[in-house]
């Protein structure tokens, strides 16, 4: 199940800067959807999935799918009530994604097999 409103971050909701390392999975519109957020270097996983504000931060790292970033930020409650992480800086890719496969399989390497 995930915790749509991340009430798991209610801990963290102290106005403190805490550091976070996430999981990029994809963008969506103007926001990233990160999963696998902990916090503080904790082992356990404080939010399954979470969405975040795309700031200069993140774009500068050009992120693709399966990247681990960390970064520093504040938990704060929004206006719908929900827990989230904004004001995101200092943020580093720490470990890229495995894109050894591109999805593109070329079987053979004979280009000209339509025009035979």
């Amino acid at each position: 199940m995930i915790d749509i409103y991340n009430e798991s971050l209610a801990n963290y909701a102290d106005g403190d800067r805490h550091i976070f390392t996430a999981k990029f999975l994809r963008p969506d519109d103007r926001k990233g959807i990160f999963t696998e957020l902990t916090v503080d270097n904790e082992d356990n996983v404080v939010v399954k999935q979470i969405a975040l504000h795309m700031t200069k931060a993140f774009k500068d790292l050009n992120l693709e799918e399966g990247d681990v970033i960390q970064f520093e930020g504040i938990v704060k409650k929004n206006t719908r009530d929900e827990y989230t992480v904004e004001r995101p800086t200092r943020a580093e890719k720490i470990s890229s994604a495995d894109n050894s496969d591109s999805k593109v399989h070329v079987m053979g390497n004979d280009w000209d097999w339509f025009e035979k």
